[in-house]
């Protein structure tokens, strides 16, 4: 592996300006994938050993997981003892047949915009496109530059008219922090384009987008993303120079919680998983932190990713129970059923931990820890980063209605606790909302949740009301 990242490096300026159409430089004739039964964690440190690049994200030991090879790894791995089947026989063939079809694109036909993967500038021009057309309600932000100086962008959308701002719960959903993933951003922009489409037309859409702020950022990582369409398809890091002919920290192990542990990140600068060599030490993750520590009231995220099909809650360095934890499972579990009513896709919920596999560093973990923020990493369709056209849609439909859910729950639980009708506003109208459910025994008139309903509710609520937002 660290003759292939020393590679990559030489190939890195040469292909900087490489058109897309071109296709990814670096081949893997006779790479194949193997799924690799594994029955305890020295199986996936012999598997990495051998230098294999680790797909499989989550790794529950009885389980299988699967790993890219080298052909000249393939007799160390038959002498290794490990169980194995070969899930994909030569990679190239995927990737190329891939680079075939994106020359040839369509067009689009009836799927339209979403009818097939689409590069960066392309996601930022339909990012532009959407705001366009929507101006109330939808904005470009800026977050900042990347490593390599590519924006980090985002669409924002809610009602600005409509109420105070500090009043809002806030929503980040977030995509590519792994470069490979390309399903990831086609999600995230298919609700950015159904929550736009539906304002005006779908009243708890309307509702959703006049109360809460949401912020879409469908490619985190532009360096990264951009390198898998013009050098190497499966990249996985950003693309900073760590020196000496190795490149990239995973954005997902170089948040500021728990970071700098060894179960799920790597202090190797050579590894698919390493860490960096600070929290925040990249540019990338600096800017999703600070855009959400800028919020008064970030409530709610969701980290796409691919593949598996799992809704995953923290914590993702341990196996202790997190804070809200019948909250994460309950909502969880909520979110999973909403995808399963859609298309029957099955997705596992569950903690990240204890379900699967530690990762140390993550967003995931950071969100709750750092941030208090209900949070779920979702990884989306496919046993192969190389996912059909034909899935991009289907995908966003059944996860979009998860997403909105989530939302709404935020809107619900997580708004100023005085603004009792969720208007975005304190005024008298909240007093009357709460006096009416008070007087009706409604459970939301147990407003200090102590299982009761009394005067003691009627302070607290007044105390909350006078704080204002």
């Amino acid at each position: 592996m660290r003759f292939m990242s020393f590679i990559l490096g030489l190939f890195a300026a040469a292909t900087a300006a490489q058109p897309a159409a071109t296709g990814p430089v670096v081949r893997l004739d006779g790479y194949r994938v193997v799924r690799v039964e594994i029955e305890s964690a020295d199986d996936v440190e012999t598997m990495l050993g051998f230098g294999a690049d680790q797909w499989s994200h989550h790794i529950p030991v009885g389980g299988s997981a699967d790993f890219m090879i080298a052909p000249e790894m393939v007799d160390a791995l038959d002498g290794s003892g490990l169980v194995y089947e070969v899930a994909i026989e030569n990679v190239q063939e995927a990737v190329d047949a891939e680079n075939a079809r994106l020359r040839g694109g369509d067009g689009g036909g009836a799927r339209g915009w979403f009818a097939d993967f689409k590069r960066l500038d392309e996601i930022n021009d339909y990012m532009d496109v959407l705001a366009a057309g929507s101006p109330d309600i939808a904005e470009v932000v800026e977050l900042g530059m990347s490593i390599q100086g590519r924006p980090v962008r985002g669409l924002r959308i809610t009602n600005d008219a409509y109420g105070e701002a500090a009043c809002k719960p806030s929503v980040l959903y977030n995509a590519t922090q792994h470069a490979r993933e390309w399903i990831s951003p086609m999600v995230a922009m298919y609700a950015a384009d159904r929550l736009l489409a539906g304002y005006g037309v779908d009243q708890a859409m309307t509702d959703l987008v006049d109360r809460t702020e949401i912020l879409i950022v469908p490619v985190v990582n532009p360096d990264g993303y951009t390198y898998t369409w013009t050098t190497y398809r499966y990249w996985r890091k950003n693309r900073r120079n760590n020196g000496g002919g190795s490149y990239g920290v995973d954005l997902n192990r170089n948040w500021g919680y728990a970071w700098g542990n060894n179960n799920g990140s790597s202090g190797d600068k050579w590894s698919d998983i390493y860490r960096g060599t600070a929290p925040f030490s990249e540019p990338e993750t600096q800017h999703l932190r600070d855009w959400s520590n800028s919020r008064p009231r970030l409530a709610a995220q969701v980290d796409l990713h691919s593949y598996g099909q799992w809704v995953l809650w923290p914590w993702g360095y341990t196996g202790s129970q997190p804070p809200y934890a019948q909250t994460f499972a309950t909502l969880g579990n909520e979110i999973r059923q909403i995808i399963l009513s859609v298309h029957n896709r099955s997705y596992t919920a569950g903690q990240a931990y204890t379900l699967l596999y530690p990762v140390s560093g993550g967003a995931l973990d950071w969100f709750l820890g750092g941030a208090d923020a209900i949070n779920y990493t979702v990884e989306l369709r496919g046993s192969d980063f190389v996912l059909p056209p034909n899935q991009i849609i289907p995908n966003g439909e059944e996860v979009f209605p998860a997403l909105v859910h989530f939302a709404q729950w935020a809107l619900a639980n997580r708004s100023a606790p005085g603004d009792f009708n969720m208007d975005a506003k304190i005024d008298t109208l909240d007093v009357l909302s709460f006096l009416n459910a008070w007087n009706n025994n409604e459970p939301r008139g147990d407003f200090n949740g102590d299982g009761s309903i009394n005067t003691h509710d009627v302070l607290a609520f007044l105390n909350a009301w006078n704080a204002g937002c």
